[in-house]
């Protein structure tokens, strides 16, 4: 009898959590499941072409992964130099009054909005998507871009190296890593494109 109430117990909660993440959205006529982050692998294990050419640069230093996001560092290998290159992905759930999708767009459109209120250069990065801007900051520079629900930042820095070849390699791979993630985020959920 014990058993009967256990197995009945995990097929309800099993159940339940299958109608929340996947049928409520459904019915909600949401366009994004509750529960799914897609993840790069190219872009948060460092298999990347592009990080592959700053070996001689920068190493993996640390990475962090929750359900809701994804955060990873490489840092300059030799101490004399400052490189530092962060990526972060973060997942926008659905709610009850908008989509995982609308929250990222909103998100990306904030970001925007703050960096003019503050008179700092906005500029579109057209091939990694149309939303896809690159920001200059304190620290450096943050390419920043939304893929369905999912928003990718990148932020990277030079220091004292501005304009050259080592600044430029890190530029082209900041941006490679942001094309690559949304790439692999529409291919593993093309309802996200």
């Amino acid at each position: 009898m014990l058993v009967v109430a256990l197995v009945t117990l995990v097929v309800l909660a099993a159940g339940g959590w299958a109608a929340w993440s996947f049928l409520m959205p459904a019915y909600q006529g949401r366009d994004d499941p509750y529960t799914v982050l897609s993840r790069s692998e190219a872009l948060l294990n460092g298999g990347d072409r592009g990080i592959d050419r700053l070996n001689r640069f920068v190493s993996k230093q640390s990475e962090l992964h929750s359900p809701n996001s994804s955060w990873a560092r490489w840092a300059s290998k030799d101490i004399g130099a400052n490189i530092q290159l962060d990526v972060k992905y973060e997942l926008h759930t659905a709610t009850s009054r908008s989509s995982g999708r609308e929250a990222a767009a909103v998100r990306l459109d904030k970001r925007i909005a703050h960096a003019k209120d503050h008179f700092v250069k906005v500029a579109k990065v057209p091939d990694i998507g149309d939303e896809a801007v690159e920001i200059r900051v304190p620290s450096g520079y943050e390419v920043f871009v939304r893929a369905g629900n999912v928003t990718i930042k990148i932020d990277y820095s030079v220091y004292g190296t501005d304009g050259t070849k080592e600044g430029e390699q890190v530029q082209k791979t900041a941006r490679r890593m942001a094309a690559l993630a949304v790439e692999h985020i529409e291919k593993a959920n093309p309802r996200a494109a």
